[in-house]
């Protein structure tokens, strides 16, 4: 970790336009946060704009330190050095970015149905992003490692705010939540162990895994009609996501082991 900040650090000295990529796009995550979080806390009762913007403000710090470590990941998969963040990395992050303010919709108690209205909304619409960067960057790029290794990432701390924000709202029963929690957290629970082993897999995404995402969001989906038409969200999760996520489930971490055992072995 280190060695990767050290670089970070030495690209971004050295490369005044890779700075203003990185200024630029953490000046656009601190304003659509920060804005998104005061309408919310605004809409809230109890006078939470206080508790809303200095929770959004450190978890913009948070997503900023790990988009500065990844500038030391800007190459293409070629080797060849990429100065800038590119529009496919900035997406990702706003992405990331706005998970904190989502959250928020969903925990603070918004009157009528407007947090359920605003976090399938705005919500859905930052997860939209997730197919969205992919295209740009094959179509205009530039495509590189840290953009590869930073989607699933991304992906886990998205997919965590919307399982416990659904749970939260009565989208999703807990068994669902906890399986979709779980779903994403535990390979990130188990990197450390896996590096441990002196492993090292490549941090992409698995085919399983790209088409668990998809039909999360189909479930995620599914279920906010359902609620809507004030139906058996229970029922619902039961038709939809048993036979559709838990194979799928299973079948990524069969292939995240394969790929772990297939992985070369660090040098001592």
């Amino acid at each position: 970790m280190f060695g990767l900040y050290a670089e970070a650090f030495s690209r971004l000295s050295a490369q005044p336009k890779l700075r203003r990529s990185l200024t630029a796009w953490c000046t656009a995550g601190l304003v659509l946060s920060m804005a998104y979080a005061a309408a919310v806390a605004l809409l809230a009762p109890g006078g939470r704009l206080a508790q809303a913007l200095l929770l959004t403000a450190l978890w913009w710090v948070l997503i900023c330190v790990v988009f500065t470590g990844g500038a030391s990941m800007l190459d293409t998969p070629g080797g060849e050095r990429v100065d800038h963040y590119g529009v496919p990395n900035g997406l990702t992050g706003l992405r990331a970015w706005m998970c904190m303010p989502v959250l928020l919709t969903a925990l603070f108690d918004l009157p009528g149905r407007e947090g359920l209205a605003l976090f399938a909304g705005v919500g859905g619409a930052a997860g939209m992003l997730d197919a969205v960067d992919g295209v740009v960057a094959r179509s205009v790029g530039p495509v590189t490692r840290l953009g590869k290794a930073l989607d699933p990432f991304m992906d886990t701390l998205f997919f965590l705010v919307a399982a416990a924000g659904s749970y939260a709202l009565g989208i999703v029963p807990l068994w669902l939540a906890a399986l979709i929690a779980f779903r994403y957290a535990g390979p990130v629970l188990l990197t450390p162990f896996v590096f441990l082993a002196r492993r090292r897999p490549e941090l992409v995404h698995t085919r399983w895994g790209r088409r668990n995402t998809i039909l999360t969001g189909f479930v995620l989906f599914v279920l906010f009609i359902v609620d809507l038409a004030a139906g058996p969200v229970w029922l619902a999760a039961l038709v939809t996501a048993l036979p559709l996520l838990v194979p799928t489930l299973v079948l990524h971490f069969v292939s995240l082991a394969a790929r772990v055992r297939s992985a070369p072995l660090a040098a001592r």
